[in-house]
C-alpha cells in the first residue's frame, strides 16, 4: 500500500504547507502501512480504506502528541455518556487519558473500516484481526512516543477565541478542517460526503461559468457544515468546536415532560385509545385509518388522514407527551410486545439492527424507546446473529449516534 505525500498532507490542518514534523509523520505513516502489508491481516479490506485507516492512526498519534484535544474531547464525552473512555471496551488498568492506548487504536481501526464500508455492522470491533493489527501499530508508536516531534500545526484551537471578532477566520479554518479533513470526524460523515460529491457534480454541470459554479459549491459546503452532524457522536461542528476549544460539553437530549393536562393532544388521544399504553401496533393501512378515525377521534376523511402511508404496513404508533405521536412503518415485526401480533423473532434477529444502522428506518424517539424498554431483544448486528450477548444492546446509543448522524438528533 502506497501513501503519497498528497494523501498525507490533505489530512493536515496546515495543508498545503509542509513542516519538518509533517515529514516525520509522513514517514511514520509509511512504516505503519508497511507493517500492515507484511502482517497480511484484514487484507479483504480495500486498499483505499486501509490507507485511510493508516492515516487516521497517524492523525490520532499526532493529536495525542500535540494534545490537540480532538481525541480527548471524544473520550471525555464517552466517559460521561457510557462510563468508559472508548465504546465497546472496558477501561483497562493501564489506560492513560489523552495518551497512547491500545484500545484507542482498536477502536479507530474498526471505526474507519466500518464507516467507509458499504454495509455497517459486518465487522466486530473486537475482531481478532483488528486486535492483532492494533498491537502491531501500538508496538511501533510506543517505541517512538518519546522521540516524536510535537506537530504544533495540530494546536489550531489554542489561539481561537470565540468572543474575539478578529478570530473569526481562525475559527472558520478550524471548523472547515475538522469537518472536511480531520482524521477522526470525517469517517463518520462518509455517507453525507458521498451525497455531497454527487450534488457538487450536478452544480458543476449546471453552471458552465467556473466562478459561478465555485460560488454555489462554496455555499453548498457551508450549508453541509452547518446543517449536518459529524464525527462518531452525532455532534454539530459547533459542538465539536466548543468541546475542543473550551471544553464545553454538549447538551443532552433529555425529554421535557409537560405538566399533567398540558400534553400534546395526539398523545392524549393515543393514550385514551390504547387504554394507557404509549405504543400501538397496526397491521395495515385500512386498520390504521380506522384506528385514528374512530378510536383516536379524528373522524372520517374522504381522502384518508394519512394517504402517504397507503403502500406500507406493520405500523407502530408511539406517543410523546411533548411532540404528540409518531408513526413508523414496516418495523412492527421486530418488536416483542404483548400487544403486537406481527412480531417475528427470526426476522427480528436478521433485520432489526436496521433501526440503528440505517437512516430513516425508524424515528430516533422510537429507537430509544425500544432499547430502553428491551422491546427488541432479538436484534443483532450482522456479525453477531448467533451471539447470546450482544454488542448492539450494550452499545446501541453510541451506534445510533454513529450510524444515524443527523437523524439521531431528531427528524
Amino acid at each position: 500500500m502506497e501513501i503519497t505525500a498528497k494523501d498525507f498532507m490533505l489530512k493536515q490542518p496546515n495543508y498545503p504547507q509542509v513542516t519538518e514534523s509533517d515529514k516525520y509523520y509522513m514517514v511514520l505513516a509509511g512504516r505503519l502501512a508497511k507493517i500492515w502489508d507484511n502482517a497480511r491481516i484484514l487484507m479483504n479490506v480495500g486498499e483505499d480504506i486501509r490507507r485511510d485507516v493508516v492515516l487516521a492512526v497517524t492523525g490520532y498519534f499526532q493529536d495525542v502528541i500535540a494534545d490537540a484535544g480532538i481525541w480527548r474531547s471524544f473520550s471525555t464525552v464517552c466517559n460521561k455518556l457510557y462510563d468508559r473512555p472508548v465504546p465497546f471496551f472496558d477501561r483497562p488498568d493501564d489506560y492513560i487519558d489523552s495518551e497512547l492506548n491500545l484500545i484507542d487504536l482498536q477502536f479507530i481501526i474498526w471505526y474507519v473500516i466500518d464507516s467507509e464500508s458499504e454495509a455497517h455492522g459486518t465487522l466486530s470491533p473486537k475482531d481478532t484481526g483488528i486486535a492483532r493489527l492494533a498491537q502491531l501499530f501500538f508496538n511501533l508508536l510506543d517505541a517512538v512516543y518519546e522521540e516524536a516531534p510535537t506537530p504544533v500545526e495540530y494546536n489550531m484551537a489554542i489561539d481561537v477565541d470565540f468572543n474575539d471578532e478578529q478570530d473569526t477566520e481562525k475559527a472558520y479554518d478550524l471548523s472547515h478542517w475538522l469537518f472536511w479533513n480531520c482524521y477522526f470526524l470525517r469517517p463518520a460523515a462518509t455517507s453525507t460526503l458521498r451525497m455531497a460529491a454527487s450534488k457538487a457534480q450536478e452544480i458543476i454541470n449546471a453552471y458552465p461559468d467556473k466562478d459561478e459554479a465555485q460560488r454555489h459549491l462554496l455555499e453548498m459546503n457551508r450549508r453541509l457544515m452547518v446543517e449536518n452532524t459529524t464525527g462518531p457522536l452525532s455532534l454539530s461542528i459547533g459542538e465539536w468546536m466548543e468541546l475542543i476549544v473550551n471544553g464545553k460539553m454538549p447538551q443532552t437530549d433529555d425529554e421535557t415532560v409537560p405538566e399533567a393536562g398540558n400534553e400534546h393532544r395526539f398523545y392524549s388521544q393515543l393514550i385514551k385509545a390504547t387504554g394507557g399504553s404509549r405504543i400501538a401496533f397496526i397491521d395495515g393501512y385500512e386498520s390504521l385509518e380506522r384506528f385514528v378515525g374512530e378510536q383516536m377521534g379524528w373522524g372520517k376523511s374522504a381522502t384518508g388522514h394519512l394517504p402517504g402511508m397507503k403502500r406500507f404496513g406493520n405500523f407502530v404508533l408511539l406517543g410523546n407527551p411533548q411532540k404528540g405521536m409518531l408513526i413508523a412503518h414496516d418495523v412492527a415485526q421486530y418488536i416483542k410486545h404483548p400487544d403486537n401480533p406481527m412480531y417475528d423473532p427470526e426476522v427480528a434477529r436478521s433485520e432489526a439492527h436496521r433501526i440503528v444502522t440505517e437512516r430513516g428506518v425508524a424515528p430516533i424517539d422510537l429507537v430509544k424507546y425500544l432499547f430502553d424498554n428491551n422491546l427488541v431483544p432479538d436484534a443483532r448486528l450482522p456479525f453477531e446473529r448467533n451471539a447470546e450477548q450482544s454488542l448492539l444492546h450494550e452499545n446501541w446509543d453510541f451506534l445510533a449516534r454513529l450510524y444515524l448522524q443527523t437523524h439521531y438528533r431528531g427528524d
